[in-house]
């Protein structure tokens, strides 16, 4: 499994890892938080005379001492209740929140009778009988019903018509609202600040989860007086009622939106997985159809800030799964870039070189076509003097052109490797020495300062005399072609480690610009640092490197400008030819 692969497994399994933890602890604080809605409601509820309530962790037993505990009072003063724990003989060991009406004591049977709601009693009362270091409690939850005391006042205040006055200033006070419906459900009466009052009352609007959450918190209050045949509905702290019902979410509304939010959550982690995986893929195949139109510019957004990379230059972390993909584009990318810029760059310089090339072979022409016209149509003496010049000028012209033409026709067989070479076992230095006495008795050197330094032992190596002796003519031609006169050029013969010898062509003169360095070698390629006009097929150097690589050799080239140039060739006599 390559990198990508296993980077991606990774990738894959962190995300879903993340996802799942994130689903996890989200059904975590939703059950807790159903839990404390639970826990938060009317113990009333839940409890029994038995001690199968949560009212068991309302109290514990320290050093025979009775403790309420802590989190369960704090949840009883926002609920308006109060608790009592007793002993078995109905007296008060502990307390919390006992308004000054409960009693401190109760007889058995009144306890009993205050929870059957056979006495009257201004407070709904929950009791649960719990069993702690083998003693046996009792607890009671208390909480006045406002609805219910409300009507009870209310009653007094009704004249069997109407509501009188200080009923009306109750229900101010209050906050509260009453709503009297006949035997067939219609609104007769309503007063007060209630719930907005409806036409007509149903069942279906008395029971449910809502009416039972407003009845259960003492909101609200439905007396029937038979004798009348009507229905009275009592509303007290009306705000209070209203926001007790809206906490008062069933449990299926409350899963329901839970369901729903686990589908956002998937939604959105599916869209957000979908793009961090994406984004890399769409930028991949807008890249690739960049380069396929020739476009090797890099990716930037609509602002102009790099696609893949951040503020700080680095990947960004979506692409950085598919680092090496990305690497390799981007090297591809700028090796297209250079193949652009040398094919651009090549094909100038051909232009150039044929420009030259043209200009090299009319001027000859032109020479060579003027004796002809003067041949053809003079009617004059021609000396012998004179016809030896002309003859001379005409044999370095046809000279000049047909060198242009054998060298390149050479340097095509030497890109093609179409150029057989005749080796024979020479000495290296009477090779290079009689190239070298060459120029030295030419009198248009006489200028150059020319010496030859061969090695102390002779060098034996298999060559073609006529290609071996055309690269270092090539060589020494270029040193005096593209350098004034009065300079030195030193070629030396030396012999290195591991059957390796060099020959070094050094000389003192102008110098190459870094242009011409980097393309010394180019077919084409003529340089234009040369204080006087340039004439030849611009394929010297080109051909001089092709042969020296023939030769199973090297070359290398230093150059600074104002200073001189040095070139060394290095061959290898343990090299063996076919």
């Amino acid at each position: 499994m390559n990198r990508i692969a296993r980077r991606l497994t990774y990738t894959f399994i962190a995300q879903i890892a993340f996802i799942m933890a994130v689903l996890i602890v989200g059904t975590a604080v939703f059950l807790v938080y159903v839990g404390m809605q639970m826990e938060g409601e009317t113990a009333a509820r839940y409890a029994t005379s038995e001690s199968r309530s949560e009212l068991r962790y309302s109290f514990s037993i320290d050093n025979s001492k009775v403790r309420l505990a802590p989190q369960w009072l704090s949840g009883m003063e926002e609920r308006g209740e109060w608790i009592q724990v007793l002993d078995s003989g109905g007296g008060v060991l502990a307390s919390s929140a006992t308004p000054p009406d409960v009693p401190d004591r109760y007889a058995p049977g009144e306890l009993v009778s205050f929870w059957q709601k056979d006495l009257a009693f201004p407070y709904d009362v929950t009791i649960s009988r719990e069993e702690k270091n083998g003693q046996s409690y009792v607890v009671v939850v208390g909480k006045k019903n406002a609805a219910k005391a409300l009507f009870q006042l209310l009653r007094g205040e009704w004249d069997g018509e109407k509501l009188l006055a200080k009923g009306e200033q109750l229900l101010r006070q209050q906050s509260g609202g009453l709503q009297i419906y006949n035997a067939e459900g219609r609104l007769t009466r309503t007063y007060g600040e209630g719930k907005a009052a409806k036409p007509t009352m149903s069942l279906e609007d008395l029971l449910g989860n809502k009416a039972d959450a407003r009845r259960g918190r003492g909101r609200e209050f439905i007396h029937y007086d038979p004798s009348a045949k009507q229905t009275w509905i009592v509303q007290a702290d009306v705000g209070s009622a209203i926001d007790d019902v809206k906490a008062a979410y069933p449990m299926g509304r409350l899963i329901s939106l839970y369901g729903a939010g686990i589908l956002l959550f998937v939604l959105l982690a599916a869209i957000w997985y979908a793009g961090r995986l994406g984004r890399p893929f769409r930028y991949i195949i807008v890249f690739i159809q960049k380069l396929a139109a020739g476009d090797y510019t890099e990716l930037h957004d609509a602002k102009g800030r790099s696609y893949i990379m951040d503020r700080r230059g680095k990947l960004k972390r979506s692409f950085r799964v598919f680092r090496e993909v990305v690497d390799s584009l981007n090297g591809l990318m700028k090796q297209l870039r250079q193949n652009e810029h040398l094919r651009a760059q090549s094909e100038r310089t051909r232009e150039e070189w044929i420009v030259g090339i043209s200009h090299d072979l009319k001027t000859p022409l032109s020479s060579i076509k003027g004796y002809a016209h003067l041949f053809e149509s003079a009617h004059y003496p021609w000396s012998e003097e004179e016809l030896r010049m002309i003859g001379k000028t005409l044999r370095e012209k046809s000279g000049f052109i047909s060198e242009l033409i054998d060298d390149l026709n050479l340097t095509y067989r030497l890109k093609n490797d179409a150029l057989p070479l005749e080796r024979k076992r020479l000495e290296v230095n009477e090779v290079v020495r009689r190239t070298v006495v060459h120029f030295i008795n030419d009198p248009q050197n006489e200028a150059y300062e020319i010496t030859f330094r061969p090695s102390h032992r002779p060098i034996l190596f298999s060559l073609d005399p006529k290609w071996f002796t055309r690269i270092i003519d090539n060589m020494i031609s270029n040193a005096l072609k593209h350098n004034p006169p009065d300079i030195r050029i030193d070629i030396t013969v030396g012999e290195e480690a591991d059957h390796w010898f060099s020959i070094a062509i050094k000389d003192n003169g102008i110098g190459m610009d870094q242009a011409t360095l980097d393309n010394l070698f180019d077919r084409y390629f003529r340089g234009t640092n040369s204080e006087e006009k340039t004439i030849g097929s611009g394929l010297g150097m080109s051909i001089a490197k092709q042969l020296t690589l023939a030769h199973g050799g090297e070359i290398t080239v230093s150059s600074t400008q104002e200073i001189g140039t040095e070139i060394v060739l290095r061959f290898n006599t343990g090299l063996r030819f076919q």
